[in-house]
Parts: C-alpha cells; structure tokens; sequence
C-alpha cells in the first residue's frame, strides 16, 4: 500500500506543471519577501548607528570633540590615516543603504508611500554623511552590489545634493498625500507619528541646503521651507527632533553603561577608558560657564578621588590636548584629564537630528541675508534648546545663562557668525560628521593643532583602500584631479579660501 501511494504521488508530480509545484511548494509562514515594516526597526537603528559611531571615530577626533590617550582610534588625532582606517566607516553605512533599498523596493511594489517615504529619509541621512565625509560618492548605485553594481559609479556632491533634495520632496510629498489613519509599524523613531517624519525630511532639506549654500544661491529654496510651514513643516519644538531612545538590552547607545556594569568607585563613569574629552570642548564651555560642561565631562579622576577623600577639594574639568606627538602623548598622565561624564554613560537616548540645529542654521541664514527674522531670538532658541534637550538643567540656570552678556549675538556680521558656528559644533557633540561637516563649511570655531603634528586637520576622509580597487572610482578622480583624492583635498560644499589653524 504504501509502495502504491508513493507511484501515485510520483505521477501526479509529473503531471503537475512547474508552476504549479512552485505555488504548492511555497510555505505561508517563511515568504519569500518580508514586509517593509518587519525590516524598518533595523534600518533605524543601522542609520543611528552610522550617526553616533561617528563620534568616537575620526570625525569626532578631526573636530575636537573627543581625544584618545592610546589604544586603536589614538592614531586619528595625529591625522595618521591610511584607507584602512576607513574600511568600516564606508562598509557599514553602504550595507545600510542595501537593507534601505530593499525597503524601499518592497514598499513600491506593495504600494506602501509609508514606509517609501521613511525609507528616502533613512537613504538621505545616510549618504548625507557619507557625501559630507568623503565629497563624491555613489548614490544612484550606493547598496546595490547584488544587482549588478559591484563596482558603483560615482556622482559629483553637487548632484548627489540635489537628488538627496528631490528624495526628500518626494518623501514630503508622500506623507502629505496619504489617507487619515495610515500608520507606521514598528517605527522605533516616530511611534508612526507621520507628521514627525515629514518635519524631520524638511529639516534635513534645510540642512542640505546651507551645506550647499557656499557653493550655490539657495535663497530662494530656504526662504520657501521657512515661509510655508503648510508644504514644508520642520521641527517646531525638542519634541519634534531626531532621537533614538534603545529599548533593549543588547543594542544600547553605544556609551551606555548598564547598571551592572558600574565602576566599583561609584564615579558612573569609565576612567579607565583610552577615550577623553578635547580640551578645546572643555575650554570652551568653561569659559562662558557653559551648564552643559558637566552634562558632557567628569572631572578628572584624580580630582574626584581627591574630593572624595576630602569635600573641600575641588573637582577638576579638564580637556586633552589635540595633536600631540606619541612621545608627548605617551608623557601624559591620562588621570589628569576628564572624560565622558556620568550623565551621558547613564543615557540610552542618540540625538540625531536636533531642533537646536534646525534654529542655529535658521539664526545664520537671517545673519547672512538669506532669510528674514530676528537672529538673536532665533539664535537664543537654538542654544536653549541645546541645553533643555538633556533635561538636567533647572530652567533659572539656563536663563542666567543665556542673559549672559558674552551670551548674546553680536550686532557684528563676522562675530555672529563665529558664535553661531561654535554653537553648532557644542550641539552636535558626540555626532562627528554632523560637527565635522559644519566646521569644514563654517570655519567655526578656530580649532588648532599642536607644534609636533605636521599636517593639518584633514578636510575630508578618503576612500577606503577596498573602495580604491573599483575602477570607476579611479577612472572618476582621474578624470577630476588626475590622481586619487587625498584628506589635503577640500569637498565642494567648502568655501575656496578655507582657513588654516596652528599653534
């Protein structure tokens, strides 16, 4: 009987067309394709993990936001960098940008604007940075290796600008035109606030466009974002902002500490750590009596020991030094200088695009002429904000603060500009490319190296030694510099005359 049944199995096989078999052969609970929404969580967290890895990285180092006293990442602050030292820094957002191109394909096919629309937002907040880090990038091709583009061809940052900006009119106008009571699953960012990814797709918009606006006469293009709040809604308030806040116990910010995890000396923070905070950060703030000096830095752990052993020591702020030679660097007593404070070791919240931002680059377009407005409002919103953001600060200390003579914006042209841009780099600390890339464009604030470095802080990354095997990056820099671009090269985003610092 069972010898039959297999015959009768057999022949009703082979009477069976191929498609048909593949229909019956198809299982319910494993599909072939998975639904966009199953796929956002990991886009999210990828995209804010190229953001906040940057911090740490060479960006964060190149702009002075953080020091090493030794271990894998000291070599940055010597500006001793090869294309090794950029392998993941490229690898991991472009395999990002892979697993976004196939939301994206999966969302157009399925007729989901939704998630289309989240998914140009993540692709845009990606090869933002990359574009900002490296100058020409791919962007038709970025991600997509496995159909057919192993060795993408690259795009002039001046167009991949714009077809950023197209991607996200097209995102805007996505979310504009959907049905009321469409929602987003699993949206780790927004809860499915739809409304809040269409304020963040015109905030990088307005982003972009004071990146390019060195280069090109965008007047005309931010004035219409700041005007119609109906076509073009941005960030309104520290609610409406860009800000990760991890769940889980496996994929925390990355300076999270958990609580298991705490140092035995009741510090909540990690001084044994290689990692410290620049001493032009720390200057910085301690020179306007900045509140966020001890949201960003410990005291150093000789004076916390100090003032643990007797109260009436005082704790100690104090920033390392950039550009020292190893000699000096290896002379350093890494105890004398602060590190990453309690505050920011016990949070589990990325900010990865800030209302602070958003009104600082607001305050500088009114100062430059671009828009109309009043800059010092504005600008006093944009550092408020830069502070309540954290949520430690009583409201009367920020208001002191900001009453602050040296606090308020100059009258002078020049000089506004130089706070606006300084406020730009303390906002942005711990995002590097964010502060990298307003520094490069700005200019602000001076930033100085020591005597024993011999070059200068780069103005760009360069490509990773894999990426320079593929043929079209040669043939591209060939044809544009006649050689291979180095960190000396500026990107195009950048004024001509680019200001130089040394001690």
């Amino acid at each position: 009987m069972k010898l039959n049944s297999i015959i009768f199995a057999s022949l009703l096989a082979g009477m069976t067309s191929c498609s048909d078999f593949e229909e019956i052969n198809i299982n319910p609970n494993n599909p072939s394709t998975v639904p966009a929404n199953l796929l956002l969580p990991t886009i999210i967290s990828t995209t804010a993990s190229s953001i906040t890895g940057s911090g740490a990285g060479a960006a964060g180092q190149f702009v002075q936001h953080l020091n090493y006293t030794g271990g894998n990442n000291e070599g940055f602050g010597r500006f001793v960098i090869t294309g090794a030292s950029f392998r993941e820094e490229w690898n991991g957002p472009m395999r990002n940008v892979k697993d976004i191109n196939q939301v994206l394909e999966i969302a157009e096919s399925s007729e989901q604007p939704e998630y289309q629309a989240v998914g140009l937002i993540c692709k845009v907040q990606v090869l933002q940075l990359m574009t900002d880090a490296y100058g020409d990038i791919p962007y038709d091709e970025a991600g997509r290796a496995d159909e057919g583009y192993e060795f993408p061809h690259f795009e002039h940052q001046q167009d991949v600008y714009q077809k950023m900006l197209d991607d996200l009119d097209t995102a805007n106008e996505l979310l504009k035109n959907l049905s009321s009571g469409t929602s987003i699953d699993n949206d780790i960012l927004y809860d499915g606030d739809l409304q809040k990814w269409r304020k963040l797709a015109n905030t990088l918009r307005v982003r972009i466009l004071m990146r390019m606006s060195a280069q090109l006469d965008v007047t005309e293009r931010i004035a219409a974002v700041f005007n119609n709040p109906d076509e073009y809604p941005v960030f309104e308030s520290i609610d409406d902002e860009a800000t990760l806040v991890y769940n889980n116990s496996t994929d925390f910010y990355r300076w999270y500490i958990q609580e298991q995890n705490l140092p035995a000396d009741g510090s909540g923070v990690d001084f044994g750590s290689e990692l410290r905070i620049s001493e032009a950060i720390v200057d910085s703030l301690q020179m306007h009596n900045d509140p966020r000096l001890t949201i960003y830095t410990a005291p150093t752990r000789n004076s916390y020991n100090a003032n643990k052993q007797d109260p009436t020591q005082p704790l100690v702020y104090r920033g390392q030094p950039a550009g020292l030679s190893a000699v000096e660097q290896a002379e350093l007593n890494k105890d004398d200088y602060s590190v990453l404070s309690r505050t920011i070791r016990s949070e589990s919240r990325a900010f990865l695009v800030t209302y602070s931002e958003l009104m600082l680059l607001k305050a500088e377009a009114i100062v430059r002429g671009i828009i109309n407005g009043d800059a010092s409002d504005t600008y006093t919103q944009g550092v408020r904000a830069s502070i309540e953001k954290w949520g430690f600060v009583d409201a009367d200390d920020t208001d002191a603060f900001l009453s602050r003579t040296d606090m308020q914006l100059a009258d002078d042209t020049t000089r506004a500009l130089s706070q606006i841009g300084t406020q730009m780099w303390i906002d942005s600390f711990l995002n590097g490319f964010e502060g990298y890339a307003n520094w490069r464009r700005t200019g602000y604030p001076q930033l100085y190296v020591g005597p024993s470095v011999l070059s200068d802080i780069p103005v760009r990354y360069i490509y990773s030694d894999n990426e320079q095997n593929n043929p079209n990056l040669i043939s591209w820099t060939n044809e544009q510099y006649g050689r291979m671009v180095n960190e000396t090269d500026l990107v195009w985003f950048q004024p001509q005359k680019w200001p130089c610092h040394r001690n």
